[in-house]
C-alpha cells in the first residue's frame, strides 16, 4: 500500500497526468471504481440469494400436501422484516406532494424513496440548520453499513419467502449506504501509521458535492449489477435523483462505477443469465399499422399505471389507518399476498411464481412469446395486487421490475389482437411502463436500446412521448412529486410566503398583530429587483405595508391555515413557497 501510494504521488509530481485531471478528479475516479466493486459484490450476492431461497421455497411448496403452505414462509418473512425494521431503526424524512415532512422507517417498503431522501441529506437546508447538523455530518449521523445489512436481510426475507416486488429499489439503498460507509470517518479503526493517515486524508470526503458523487456511483453500480446495462444504470441514478436537471460531471463518475460493476460481473460470472434477454432478435415492423398499435399500447400502459397509483394510495391508507401495529401490517400483507398468488395460480394452472417473487421467469416467457392470453390477463391483475399488498404493508421491495412485468403483460395481451409477434410489442411496452410509472424516460430509452438493440429506438421513442404526456407530472415516488404551495421545515411547522391584500395598505405589523391573532411570526419579506428576488430576514414592526408586498411567515400548519383562510376570504391572494424551484 505504501509503495502504491508513493508511486501515485511521484507520478503526479512528474506531470504524468494531464493538468485538467487534477487531484480531486483522480480521487473521485478511484473512489467510483472502489464503490463499483464493493456494491457489485453485495448486490450480486443478494440477487443470487433471493433467487436461491425463492426457488427452494417453491420446490418445498410443490412437494407439500397443499399449496396453502406457501403462507408459512410468507408470514415468516414478514415477521423477520418487521423485526429488522424495529432493530436499530432510524427515520428518513421525505416531503409529500404538499411539501409536508413525513418520517419513514429506513428499511420498510420501497427503498428508492429513502435513497433520494438520503442523497439530499448533506445539502444546505433550513430544517437541517435548525437541527444544528449540516453538510456531510448530516449523512454521517445516519446509518451506513448497518443500514445496508438490514436492508439486505429484509429484502431477502421479503422476496425470498415469496413476496411480490423488485430488487432495484432495495439495491439502490444498499448501494448508497455502502458508498457512504466507505468514506464515513472511523478514527478508532485507522492504524496509527503515517502512510495510513496520508491515505485517509487523500480518501476522505468533506465536500457534500463529492459525497453526492459517490452516492450516485453506488446507486448506478447497484442498478447496473441488477439489469446488466451500465449506461442505463448510470442514467437511472442521475435521473432518479435529479429528474431533468443536467449533471454531466457527476454522471461520468456514476458511469465509471456502473462499468466497474458490469465488467466485474462479466469477468467473474460469465455464464450468468441477463435480466432481460431475447433469444432471437426480431426487427420491429416499419409500416403504419404497427405504429398505430404502439399508440394504443402506450395509452393502455398509462391507464394501467394510473389505476396502479390509485390502488397503491388506497392500500397505503388502509394499512396505515386500519391496522395499527407494525407486525400486524406485515403479517396481514403477507397473508393477502399469498392468497392472491394462490388464486392466480389456481385460475391458470401456472406455478406460484406467476405473481409471487420478482417475476423474472414470466417476463422472459413474455419476450419469447410463451405466455397465453388467459395467463397474461390473470398475471396483470394478480401481479398488480400482490405487489401493492407486499409494498404497502411494509415489505422490502421495489416497483421498477414489477412495472416491467405489468408492461410486458399489456404487450402480450395486445399482441393477441394484432397478430404481431409478442416481442415487438412487449419491448416497447417495457419502455412505456418505465416512463409512465417510474418517470425515468431517458433511462427507459437507453435500457431498451442497450438491451434489445437500436432497432427498437423508434418504437421506444413513440411510446415514450405518448406515455410521458399522459403520465406527466405524476410519479410513483413521492420524492419526485414535490409541489410549490408550501414548505414544511419541521414536522407540523411551515414557512410560507403570502401576498399582502389591499386591506393591509398603510398598516404595520404592530397594527395587524398577527402573532396574537394567528400565532404566526413574520420572519422577513421579499424585495423584487428586476428579475431577481432578495429575502430580507427582518421586517420592522413600524414599517407601513403596501398591497402586493410579499411577507414570509412561520407557524404551525394549523395557524398558517387559519391565516390563509382569512386572507382568501378577503382578497384571494396568491401564495408562494419559501424555496421555489429554479
Amino acid at each position: 500500500m505504501r509503495r502504491l501510494l508513493s508511486r501515485l504521488l511521484l507520478a503526479r509530481r512528474r506531470g504524468l497526468f494531464p493538468h485538467h485531471f487534477d487531484r480531486r478528479e483522480q480521487r473521485l475516479v478511484v473512489a467510483s471504481i472502489v464503490v463499483g466493486a464493493v456494491v457489485w459484490a453485495v448486490v450480486y450476492a443478494l440477487k443470487v440469494a433471493v433467487h436461491f431461497v425463492f426457488e427452494h421455497v417453491l420446490e418445498w411448496t410443490h412437494h407439500a400436501a397443499t399449496p396453502l403452505v406457501i403462507l408459512l414462509p410468507l408470514v415468516t418473512g414478514s415477521l423477520i422484516t418487521a423485526l429488522l425494521a424495529s432493530w436499530r431503526a432510524s427515520n428518513v424524512y421525505y416531503r409529500d406532494e404538499n411539501n409536508r415532512v413525513h418520517a419513514l422507517n429506513d428499511i420498510v417498503g420501497d427503498g428508492l424513496e429513502r435513497t433520494i431522501a438520503l442523497y439530499y441529506a448533506s445539502e444546505p437546508a433550513l430544517d437541517r440548520a435548525l437541527y444544528g447538523v449540516q453538510g456531510v455530518r448530516a449523512r454521517w449521523e445516519l446509518p451506513t453499513f448497518s443500514l445496508a445489512l438490514r436492508k439486505f436481510m429484509a429484502t431477502l426475507a421479503t422476496l425470498g419467502s415469496g413476496g411480490s416486488g423488485g430488487l432495484e429499489a432495495s439495491v439502490t439503498l444498499i448501494g448508497e449506504s455502502l458508498a457512504v460507509g466507505l468514506f464515513k470517518p472511523r478514527s478508532h479503526l485507522l492504524p496509527h501509521r503515517l502512510w495510513a493517515l496520508r491515505l485517509w486524508r487523500w480518501w476522505r470526503m468533506l465536500d457534500p458535492d463529492e459525497l453526492q458523487t459517490v452516492q450516485l456511483s453506488g446507486v448506478a453500480a447497484a442498478v447496473a449489477t441488477l439489469v446488466g446495462a451500465p449506461l442505463a444504470g448510470a442514467f437511472f441514478a442521475v435521473e432518479a435523483m435529479y429528474r431533468r436537471r443536467p449533471v454531466i460531471e457527476k454522471f461520468i463518475y456514476a458511469l465509471v462505477a456502473a462499468l466497474t460493476a458490469f465488467f466485474l460481473g462479466r469477468l467473474l460470472t460469465p455464464h450468468a443469465q441477463p435480466f432481460l434477454h431475447v433469444g432471437q432478435a426480431l426487427t420491429p415492423p416499419s409500416h403504419w399499422r404497427y405504429y398505430l398499435f404502439l399508440v394504443v399500447l402506450a395509452v393502455l400502459v398509462a391507464l394501467v399505471d394510473f389505476y396502479q397509483r390509485r390502488l397503491r394510495s388506497a392500500m397505503s391508507d388502509f394499512f396505515r389507518n386500519r391496522i395499527g401495529l407494525s407486525w400486524r401490517r406485515h403479517v396481514f400483507g403477507a397473508l393477502l399476498t399469498g392468497l392472491i398468488g394462490l388464486l392466480a395460480a389456481g385460475l391458470t394452472g401456472e406455478p406460484l411464481d406467476l405473481t409471487l417473487g420478482t417475476g423474472d421467469r414470466i417476463v422472459a416467457e413474455a419476450l419469447a412469446g410463451q405466455v397465453t392470453l388467459q395467463v397474461a390477463i390473470v398475471a396483470l391483475i394478480g401481479k398488480l395486487l400482490t405487489t401493492m399488498s407486499t409494498i404497502t404493508s411494509g415489505g422490502s421491495a421495489g416497483m421498477l421490475i414489477p412495472s416491467i412485468y405489468l408492461g410486458s403483460m399489456v404487450g402480450v395481451i395486445l399482441a393477441y389482437g394484432s397478430g404481431y409477434p409478442a416481442v415487438v410489442l412487449v419491448v416497447p411496452s417495457i419502455t412505456a411502463s418505465l416512463v409512465s410509472l417510474i418517470n425515468i424516460p431517458i433511462t427507459a430509452l437507453l435500457m431498451t436500446v442497450e438491451i434489445f438493440g437500436a432497432g427498437y429506438l423508434l418504437p421506444a421513442l413513440v411510446v415514450l412521448v405518448i406515455t410521458l404526456l399522459l403520465s406527466h407530472p405524476t410519479s410513483v415516488y413521492r420524492t419526485q412529486r414535490e409541489r410549490d404551495e408550501s414548505r414544511e421545515i419541521l414536522p407540523g411547522y411551515t414557512v410560507r410566503r403570502i401576498v399582502a391584500p389591499p386591506a393591509w395598505e398603510g398598516l404595520t405589523l404592530r397594527d395587524l398583530n398577527l402573532r396574537a391573532r394567528y400565532d404566526v411570526n413574520v420572519v422577513g419579506y421579499i424585495i423584487q429587483s428586476g428579475q431577481t428576488q432578495q429575502l430580507v430576514p427582518h421586517m420592522p414592526a413600524t414599517q407601513p405595508l403596501r398591497a402586493g408586498d410579499r411577507l414570509v411567515v412561520l407557524g404551525s400548519n394549523e395557524a398558517i391555515g387559519r391565516l390563509l383562510a382569512d386572507l382568501l376570504d378577503a382578497s384571494q391572494p396568491q401564495t408562494e413557497t419559501l424555496e421555489e424551484r429554479a
